[in-house]
């Protein structure tokens, strides 16, 4: 009864006092608001498992979360997670002043600024990756902050930097606790037991006999194993070559801190296989390759440093160093002209998620059969200056030689030092059946974009959003209903104007939708007939031929790699007199006919085409191209070739006009009639310069080089020929 008669009296004397009473009552308020701050999330409850979406098993994207209750007065907000491992802490994520309007952070968003994590030492997110057995503990933790957090410039800000930052202007914290297990089979994480759509399958690869055994195939084999990547990857050896096959899609993190972004996402590739080989020799003179150079042990192809063109290895060139335009997240890789994923750098998040990370660990193999290693030498000393060659490598006591990635240029495999059949290598088979030319004319803005992040949703989509001059855009695609690797497209990118646009495209050969459609008969053939014969060609870039109707061959690189020079040799059986059909084209970015474009080396392509037909019963040539072939071109651009100048070249618009048109719908039958069609004009060997597999074939000395008048112009041709019984 006291205890009760002196609070009264207290409260009594306190309310005598108004502004004392209304700051009492303030901070009793306050003190309830305390209570009240939680942090949640959708996708893991306090003390629950977080699923494997958001750790390196998965999509090593940062998961949502919520939260409320924050105290009236925050300015800001800061974030950590956190470890408590038996060496020390581990942090994975950290951000600070983030604005007190903000609520939630969504699966894979970046807010505020990103300070660094314990596990690469770079400021992003780094998902739970435990190499220990058992189950781990993570916490986050968000700060509700009076004021902002200031750095001076020069400080780098990891957890402890953070946490001193925020000590005297913390006002309240929330926390929330998951935890996460890594397993043989990581689809035994409790929350997510049944595969997700977004986990890659191992990819079949029947059509590859694993009939050879050796050292060599084994060493590579073992390279995927170890890593960790057999699950997903696969290797198989023939007696030359060790295929490495993949859907070149990693499961890491993709495409977050790029800035200099051409708008192009990354999309599986699941026919990939590239062919290591096995018995390495070194060549003569270095080989330099417009395309990949090798593949990592995770199954993504590895590009050097270059953004475009092939590379002067004696002359470091920053203007075309994707690294240092931004062209690359943080991970060492982006998207291409084809939407395929592929490294230019050292593949950082890729060692991250390796099982054995060391120094003598293999990260991927050269095409010419040579293994890449790390920054460091295999017994983990460090490599001194001057120890590389031009190609980044050097001697190995193993191997014969071996490649080496490094912090500065040229980063990674820059030439290949043994001998490689350029004819050989793959590349991603392009998107097809965009016939509307919506992925075709993507390129880098001026001045790069902002907040491009990449994210993957449990239905299976993929979407990349930026922000490009207060603009917002983005590329979204989930698997189609229809046809094998067809995927269902909506975009709105700065290179189309901002316009929302819509498509379906596949994995295959690129369309050609200047021509009618044709069932696909004996693609690997032999043409029903009483003559042998062997038909062999070299394009520049790109031609496929049929015999009357039916396809005889198409060529095997696709046309969307700039230099996709290539022989082919294909033998059938037919009956006289052969009706040849041609289509013929040479490379172009878009409608205006030029290449490279933005880049120094911006220009108008050059074409050229060269065959010889041998009767294999008498081993007699009995026709060649040459200036009787008659020929209709289908798409001529630029048509003022001042073009080829202009710093921001649009098809249809000023000099860059063009002329496009359909092939005649019965242009493969025996009776059309081309008599209005031009003959083709021969070029000599100087101004065509044919490479990369036109010294394979043994050219008759009456076959000539042909094309349209003009080799710059005139981008793409269909042609025909009737070739009677020799006498």
């Amino acid at each position: 009864m006291m205890k009760n008669t002196h609070a009264f009296l207290l409260s009594a004397l306190c309310c005598l006092t108004l502004s004392a009473c209304n700051e009492q009552n303030s901070q009793s308020l306050e003190q309830s608001k305390l209570n009240d701050f939680t942090l949640t999330s959708s996708k893991v409850s306090d003390g629950g498992y977080l699923p494997i979406t958001y750790t390196c098993d998965g999509q090593s994207i940062s998961p949502p979360l919520n939260w409320s209750g924050a105290p009236n007065t925050t300015k800001y907000y800061a974030l950590i997670m956190d470890h408590k491992a038996p060496e020390g802490m581990h942090w994975y994520w950290t951000m600070y002043n983030i604005a007190a309007d903000k609520t939630q952070i969504k699966a894979g968003e970046t807010l505020g600024e990103v300070g660094s994590n314990s596990v690469n030492d770079l400021n992003q997110y780094a998902p739970p990756c435990s190499k220990g057995p058992g189950e781990k503990s993570y916490t986050y933790t968000v700060y509700a902050l009076s004021a902002p957090v200031t750095f001076n410039s020069d400080t780098k800000v990891d957890r402890s930097a953070l946490l001193a930052a925020v000590k005297d202007i913390t006002l309240d914290t929330a926390s929330m606790t998951v935890k996460y297990s890594r397993s043989a089979n990581s689809a035994e994480q409790k929350p997510d037991s049944k595969p997700t759509p977004n986990e890659q399958p191992k990819p079949d690869k029947s059509y590859l006999t694993a009939n050879v055994k050796s050292p060599r195939c084994d060493a590579i084999t073992q390279s995927v194993s170890n890593a960790g990547f057999d699950q997903s990857v696969s290797v198989t050896c023939d007696e030359q070559y060790a295929y490495i096959a993949s859907s070149t899609y990693p499961n890491h993190d993709v495409m977050t801190g790029i800035t200099g972004t051409n708008e192009q996402i990354p999309v599986p590739a699941k026919d990939f296989a590239a062919p290591i080989k096995l018995n390495p020799k070194k060549a003569k003179t270095i080989t330099t390759i417009d395309a990949a150079v090798g593949v990592a042990v995770n199954g993504v192809p590895i590009y050097d440093y270059s953004s475009q063109g092939e590379l002067d290895v004696n002359s470091y060139d920053e203007k075309h160093d994707t690294l240092a335009l931004g062209q690359l997240d943080i991970c060492g890789g982006h998207a291409g002209r084809g939407d395929d994923y592929h490294y230019h750098v050292s593949p950082t998040c890729m060692i991250d998620t390796m099982k054995n990370q060391s120094s003598d660990a293999i990260i991927g193999w050269a095409y010419d059969g040579y293994p890449l290693y790390g920054s460091k030498n295999p017994d983990g000393s460090a490599i001194a200056k001057g120890d590389l060659d031009v190609c980044n490598g050097q001697a190995d006591d193993t191997f014969g030689y071996r490649y080496q990635t490094s912090a500065t240029p040229p980063y990674i495999i820059q030439c290949l030092v043994g001998e490689v059949d350029t004819a050989k290598l793959p590349r991603v088979s392009p998107l097809s059946g965009d016939t509307l030319g919506i992925r075709a004319d993507l390129r880098p803005p001026q001045g790069g974009v902002e907040n491009l992040t990449h994210t993957i949703s449990e239905n299976g989509s993929r979407t990349m959003s930026y922000s490009y001059k207060g603009e917002n855009y983005f590329t979204t695609y989930s698997p189609a209903s229809q046809g094998k690797d067809c995927y269902s497209f909506k975009q709105k990118t700065i290179s189309n104007g901002g316009k929302v646009q819509t498509g379906t495209f596949c994995r295959g050969p690129q369309p050609n939708h200047l021509t009618p459609t044709v069932t696909k008969q004996n693609t690997n053939p032999a043409i029903t007939g009483k003559h042998n014969l062997k038909l062999e060609a070299w394009a520049d870039n790109w031609f496929t031929a049929y015999i009357g109707e039916q396809l005889l061959v198409e060529d095997s690189v696709p046309i969307t790699t700039e230099r996709s020079f290539n022989a082919e040799s294909i033998t059938f059986s037919a009956n006289y007199p052969i009706e040849l059909n041609l289509i013929i084209k040479d490379f172009k970015q878009n409608d205006t006919g030029l290449e490279y474009i933005g880049a120094k080396n911006q220009q108008m392509g050059d074409g050229g085409f060269i065959m010889q037909l041998t009767d294999t019963d008498t081993n007699k040539v009995v026709a060649v191209s040459d200036q009787s072939f008659k020929c209709e071109i289908l798409h001529k651009a630029p048509l003022n070739k001042l073009c080829e100048s202009e710093s921001n070249p649009v098809a249809g618009e000023g000099v860059c006009t063009f002329m496009s048109k359909e092939a005649p719908t019965n242009w493969l039958q025996s009776n059309f009639d081309n008599a209005n069609w031009a003959n083709a004009v021969e070029h000599n060997f100087a101004d065509v310069g044919p490479k990369d597999g036109y010294d394979d074939i043994n050219w008759d000395e009456n076959a000539k080089f042909i094309w349209g008048e003009d080799l710059e112009t005139d981008n793409t041709l269909i042609c025909k020929a009737t070739i009677e019984q020799p006498q």
